[in-house]
Order: C-alpha cells, then structure tokens, then sequence
C-alpha cells in the first residue's frame, strides 16, 4: 500500500478543487493515476518554486558556518606545519579546492533536490472560483474535479506502490521581508514545497508532492521529471463540475465521457455559478 502522509496544515473539511481541460479529465479516468510536475517545470511561470524567503536562506547557510569555521581552522592549521612533503601539499592543495567549492556544491544540490520536487496541485474552497475557471480552462471549455483529502488518500491507497505522497497546504510569504522569523517559514516541518509568494495567494493551493531521492553520487547526474502516481479516479472523483462558459456541443461530450467511465450521472454537474440573478430580481415583484 502506498504511504500517504497529510500534514496538520491542512484544513480536511474543506472541499478540493482541481480545475483542467477535458483531456486532462480523460487521462486521469484512463490511467487511474495523478501527474506530479516536477518544480522545474515551472521555471518561466515561477522561478521562485521550490525556494524559500531570504530570512530562511540565511538561517540555512548559517547553520553550515560552524562546520565551515572548523574547516578553514583545520587547513590553517595544517598548511603551518613546518614538516610538508609532496603527497601532503597535494592533500593540502586538494582540502583548500573542497573547502572553496563547499557553498557551489551545497547551493547546487539545494536546487537540484528542491526544483525534482514533484506536485500535484489543487485548490481549497467551500466554492467554486470564478478565477479559476478562468485561469485553467481551455478557451472556456473547462471541466473541475472536486474531492477530499479522504478520498485522495483512498485513491492512492488503492494501489500497492512503493511511493511517498505527503499533503499541504502552501503558505504565502513576502520572500523579501527581512522581519519575517525563519519558523514562520516551515510547514508540516518542511521549507519546500510549500511556500509560495503572496502574489499567488490567490489559488489556496494544498499540494500533493513526492520528494527524489538525492544523495551526493548521482546529485551531478540526476535529472527532474515528472512522476505517476496510480489512483483510483472513481475513488478520488466525488464530482465533476461542467465549466459556466461552456456549451454545447461540450456539455453533452462531457457527460459522455463520464457516463463511459462509469461516474454516476448525479455526480455531473454544470456549474450554476452565472444562474440566480434574475431570482434575486424577482423578489422585487413580490412586494
């Protein structure tokens, strides 16, 4: 059974949003199994995935500072010896290069292992959001699968899978606010990936991720990719809402494909998110 762990920042009794274009929709009911997007992926839309605030950068390399003192204190105190041969000056010569290159390799496997980082995002509300139709759907055509945390770990659950799936909910920070405390920025005791900038507030993320297994013989060689993991879509489905700028022939596509894939028809819904206006209005007449 696959290792499912949610995080104390979740808020479980608040529905989850996925919003996407059909395809996206027929994938997941073929495949029974999420896509992961690796935190590089994201480079041009956000190149600040996978980092943190500026106060816990700082905090980080502080905590390397003893051990880097301590290095710079052993090579002074070897390279004085008066008693220097060949094989010792090429030991000397070859400590000074590790510890020169220490802040290089330690910033380059940061980054390797943060931006490998695999996510599979959705959005926390009690309702749908008219942003999100917007942002996600393809010209309008547009589809939303709303679920649970409950039935996200069922889904994945279902299947026997050597995978590591944490939950939680992203905190939005100003990465440049140099009075922020550094404890402000760890969630569910990690730093990545769930801290995003406050200007993506917006989208109330609460994330799937997987976490690559780095080490330092292959952080030269590893290369971030996506990742599958298998989950059972009528588990995970409990609806499926039919975008509000949609129409036909799209509407009748839609509860095709679901009808094929088994997903019962009351669970298909076209979004009444522009309906209701004129009702208000006609509370007028009534007096």
């Amino acid at each position: 059974m696959a290792d499912v762990k949610v995080g104390s920042s979740v808020n479980t009794d608040i529905p989850l949003w996925r919003y996407m274009s059909l395809d996206k929709l027929v994938n997941l009911l073929e495949s029974d199994s999420l896509f992961f997007t690796a935190l590089e992926t994201y480079q041009h839309t956000d190149p600040f995935e996978g980092y943190m605030p500026r106060v816990a950068f700082e905090a980080y390399a502080k905590a390397f500072e003893p051990e880097i003192k301590d290095l710079h204190a052993a090579y002074e105190e070897f390279k004085n010896r008066p008693d220097q041969n060949p094989e010792q000056l090429a030991l000397l010569s070859k400590m000074k290069d590790g510890i020169d290159g220490l802040g290089e390799k330690t910033k380059k496997t940061f980054k390797t292992i943060c931006k490998g980082i695999t996510v599979n995002c959705w959005h926390a509300n009690e309702c749908e959001s008219e942003a999100m139709w917007k942002l996600y759907s393809d010209n309008g055509k547009g589809i939303a699968v709303k679920t649970s945390v409950s039935s996200i770990v069922k889904s994945i659950q279902h299947f026997q899978q050597d995978v590591l799936v944490q939950i939680g909910a992203v905190k939005y920070l100003d990465f440049h606010d140099i009075n922020l405390d550094p404890k402000d920025c760890v969630t569910d005791g990690h730093l990545s990936p769930l801290l995003k900038r406050s200007s993506f507030s917006h989208e109330n993320e609460v994330r799937l991720f997987t976490v690559p297994k780095i080490n330092s013989d292959n952080v030269d060689s590893f290369k971030s990719k996506p990742e599958f993991v298998k989950a059972m879509a009528l588990e995970l489905i409990e609806e499926v809402y039919i975008s509000p700028f949609a129409g036909e022939p799209f509407i009748s596509s839609v509860k095709a494909i679901c009808n094929k894939y088994l997903i019962p028809h009351e669970t298909v819904k076209e979004s009444d998110l522009l309906e209701g206006h004129e009702e208000l209005l006609d509370i007028v007449s009534k007096w």
